[in-house]
């Protein structure tokens, strides 16, 4: 079953007098439990098209489907509740609140949804432990180094049980090991618990481990590789 489809998909960005043309109309079907790299180089428009399938841009033209739901059709409110109750992300850049330790930056998003505080300590104390940060729950991101940075945003992502987690260069700014160990951790939430994972990267490392490879050039799906 399709947790993502997407239809005719074009992105247009002005800049200037000129019109960079970031998608070219994508077709894409993403199924459940996926473990997906979307791959190419810097201006390939893979960072865009995450970014359309997690609603946090919209469109030039075309469709994008997630769970079901028409994002286009939802208005910014809708694509916020979604983005809060069915999916996860990961960043580049972290992107943990500074003032917050590992435990509060991964509760942070069982807080929004207003689950009871019971419930939140059991969830977030499993998901940390999954991620192997136990031990590390009340270090702020200061004090861990940054693979141990990305497996709070990871525990973050996947506290809230979502269908769908995006993860946008997830192993950039982390060393081959550290990002190799990120990778497995990940690998064995999408086989353990089903998590569907989709990747924007140019990293080897993620390719060597997505189950199916999206490759995009100018704007443009140019190869499709299940493994």
């Amino acid at each position: 079953m399709a947790i993502v489809t997407t239809e005719k998909l074009t992105k247009e960005y002005q800049q200037g007098s000129y019109v960079v043309h970031a998608l070219r109309g994508i077709d894409l079907t993403i199924d459940n439990g996926e473990f997906t790299a979307l791959m190419g180089p810097s201006g390939s428009g893979k960072t865009t098209l995450l970014n359309l399938i997690g609603g946090l841009d919209a469109p030039t033209s075309g469709k994008v489907i997630v769970a079901g739901k028409d994002l286009g059709a939802l208005g910014g409110s809708g694509r916020s509740k979604m983005r809060l109750h069915q999916l996860g992300f990961v960043f580049q850049a972290y992107n943990l609140i500074p003032v917050l330790n590992a435990y509060e930056n991964a509760e942070f998003v069982l807080l929004m949804r207003g689950v009871p505080a019971a419930e939140r300590r059991e969830r977030v104390m499993k998901v940390l432990k999954e991620v192997g940060l136990e031990g590390l729950e009340r270090r702020r991101p200061h004090e861990l180094s940054g693979g141990q940075q990305q497996r709070v945003a990871v525990a973050r992502a996947i506290v809230g049980e979502p269908s769908l987690v995006l993860a946008d260069e997830p192993t950039a700014n982390l060393d081959t090991k550290t990002g190799y160990a990120l990778l497995d951790t990940m690998l064995e939430l999408n086989e353990r618990r089903g998590i569907t994972f989709v990747f924007a990267t140019h990293d080897p490392k993620v390719m060597a481990k997505a189950k199916r490879v999206v490759s995009l050039v100018d704007g443009k799906i140019n190869g499709d590789n299940s493994k």
